[in-house]
This record gives C-alpha cells, structure tokens and sequence, in this order.
C-alpha cells in the first residue's frame, strides 16, 4: 500500500487513501480547509447579550443626564434666590420707624424707606420709596393657555409734585414726601393727617399689572412694566414676622397675622409705636424651573430669607 508524506507531519504513513477520505469530510488541514460557522441559537444568544448590553449602558446615559440637568437646575434656584435674598435684606435694612410697614392678608409686604433714592431711569428722584413684595401672575406669552407667576417688587419713589400729597402712583412716582408720613395717621384721619397710612398702604398693595402684562414681554406696555417683576416663576410666597419670643421649643414664634389691615391703632407698625415693630421678618417661596421635564419639576426648590428689620 502506498504511503504519502504531508508537509505538517512527515512521519505520517496513513494510507493516502484515508487521508484523503479525511480531507473530504473537512479533517484536513488547520484553519485552511475546515469552514468554520456559528448555529442559529449561538448567534441568538451573542444577540441578546448585546441588546442587554445597549440597554445598560444606555440606562446609565440617561440617568446620567438627568442627574446633570437636575443639578444645573439647582445650580440656576440657588443662583436666583440668593440674588432674590441679597434685594430683600438690602430693602429691609433701609426700612424707616418715621414710616409704616405691614402685611396684609394676602401675603403682600408693604414698607416706607428713608434716605435720597433714584428711579429705574434716574429722572425720577426723592426723599424715600414705598416697596411691595408679593406673588402675582400674568399671561403668558409663551404659552396663552397658562399663567406665569413671578414676584412682584415696585419701588415707588417719594415725590410730591403737586401742592398737596395723596395716595396717588404715575408710573414709579407716588405723590408724596416721605416727610409728609410724619404726618399721617396710622388708619384714622385727623385734621393734620392728609390721608391715612392704611389708605397709602392699600394704594400700593392693589396696583399690580394683572393680566395688563404678559411675560415674557411682547409689547411695549409689557416693557413698561417689567421694572416691578423681579423673577419669575415663583409659588408659594409667603410672609411671616417675630416679635423676638421664643416658643417652649426655644424657637422663634413666628406670626402670619396681618398688622395694618386689621389692627387699627393697636399695635400698627408706624411711627406712632415705634416699640412694637417686630424684630425680624421672614419670606418663604419656592423656584420651579420650567425648563426641566414635567418629572423632574415637582413642587420647586423652597427658600427661606430672614431678615432684621432696620438692621
């Protein structure tokens, strides 16, 4: 019987015949003849561990992402309301006992403050301002079938441009000298009273934009009047103040009864009781970011600002 050599393995006698019956049913030569393949249920299975694997490494991006918007989110509420913060303290500090400064009961902070103040374009000047804080709503232009909310903050300058003083507010002016609050009553009028403080107070806390403005702005009236919006999308505004007791949790007692309202010449915060002011006043609101998915708005981010009266 013939035998034949191969090149891989001299020594090898097989018979050639047998050899090459191998060679026919793919025994033959290593990675030149044999055809190599993969059955349906491998190719299945490699599948399903990378359709597992996409949707792993895709779970992970996207919370990824939502980690980062959510703390881009609060990196924008904290920017916002300590800028929100830094106006309120400065306002309170300037706040004037020669004035008034009272709540009312739908959480409007209304307060005088003494001392040569300038208007939003600098024309407008006097001897003190009337401030307003409080939430109002408006249109919204960007989407008409919701309400936009935002705080509201006019500064009225004090000055008196006719000959005699009242309640009465053109654009960022109201018609009187903050001297002539020395003269007025707290909530009932006399002869030397031109008006009352609670009649001034009134004035102030009731003329809000309202629905005559949209934000953001679109027309010139909107324009006009966004000097007394200082940031929008806010809820939950909320006005307190202490006398300085404590509780018999040793905190602060903090009251949300309105003084100047309901409180005639009681225990009103004007000149006429300098000594029963309170001594800190606190302002709650939340900031929601529209701008975020629906899930991850929520209820906004709630601040607390506290502040010493006149200090």
């Amino acid at each position: 019987m013939t035998s034949i050599h191969d090149n891989d393995n001299p020594r090898s006698t097989r018979p050639a015949d047998a050899r090459l019956a191998g060679i026919r049913r793919g025994r033959g030569l290593p990675g030149r003849w044999r055809a190599v393949g993969m059955t349906l249920v491998e190719m299945l299975v490699a599948i399903s561990v990378l359709a597992v694997m996409i949707l792993a490494v895709s779970s992970i991006l996207v919370q990824t992402q939502r980690f980062i918007s959510a703390a881009q989110e609060n990196r924008r509420s904290h920017a916002m309301a300590f800028t929100i913060a830094r106006i309120i303290r400065r306002d309170l500090r300037r706040v004037s006992k020669d004035g008034f400064l009272c709540i009312s009961s739908d959480n409007k902070l209304v307060f005088s403050t003494a001392g040569p103040v300038a208007g939003i374009s600098e024309l407008t000047r006097g001897d003190g301002s009337i401030i307003c804080y409080g939430q109002q709503s408006c249109k919204n232009s960007a989407d008409p079938s919701k309400t936009l909310t935002y705080l509201w903050r006019p500064e009225y300058i004090c000055n008196c441009t006719t000959g005699t003083p009242s309640p009465t507010i053109s654009g960022e002016r109201i018609n009187v000298n903050f001297s002539t609050l020395r003269q007025c009553a707290a909530s009932s009028g006399d002869a030397n009273s031109p008006f009352t403080l609670q009649a001034l107070a009134n004035q102030v806390a009731l003329t809000t934009p309202g629905n005559n403005m949209a934000l953001p702005p679109t027309t010139a009236s909107d324009l006009k009047n966004l000097w007394q919006v200082l940031v929008t999308n806010i809820d939950d505004f909320k006005v307190s103040w202490t006398d300085g007791t404590k509780g018999t949790d040793g905190n602060l007692k903090w009251q949300i009864s309105p003084m100047l309202w309901s409180h005639k010449n009681q225990t009103d915060w004007t000149l006429q009781n300098t000594t029963g002011w309170p001594r800190a006043i606190r302002i709650t609101f939340a900031i929601t970011d529209p701008s975020m998915p629906k899930e991850m708005q929520g209820a906004g981010h709630p601040y607390e600002v506290i502040c010493i009266v006149g200090a």
